[in-house]
């Protein structure tokens, strides 16, 4: 009987797959244009109940960092990946970046439709 307990509660406390919204960043110290990527949805994203992080977070940075290097020939930028789960609350941060570097003289690029995330 407590086993067929324990199972029970097992499945009921599974996490569901969910949407995530992504938007990357790389940037440069020495540079002053800033590289963004477009907000992208990824779906079937199992998040950790203990940990509420993005799960293979370093994976996208790395994958954007790869690219930057390697297809637009950019080599040395570190990159940064925002996520949300709704995308109103990843366009105000997306907003808020945006605001920031226009007070220090940056300018904003986007990549647009030539570089997306994949999961790994």
């Amino acid at each position: 009987m407590l086993l067929m307990l324990f199972c029970c509660c097992a499945v009921c406390v599974a996490k569901k797959p969910k949407s995530v919204y992504l938007l990357g960043v790389s940037y440069s110290f020495s540079d002053s244009i800033v590289y963004f990527t477009e907000i992208q949805k990824m779906d079937s994203i199992v998040f950790n109940a203990e940990h509420k992080f993005l799960p293979n977070r370093q994976h996208y940075s790395y994958e954007l960092t790869d690219y930057m290097a390697f297809k637009e020939n950019m080599p040395g930028r570190p990159s940064a990946v925002f996520y949300a789960k709704k995308l109103s609350a990843l366009q105000k941060k997306e907003a808020k970046l945006k605001k920031k570097l226009f007070k220090k003289n940056k300018a904003v690029m986007y990549l647009g439709n030539k570089f997306s995330f994949t999961r790994p």
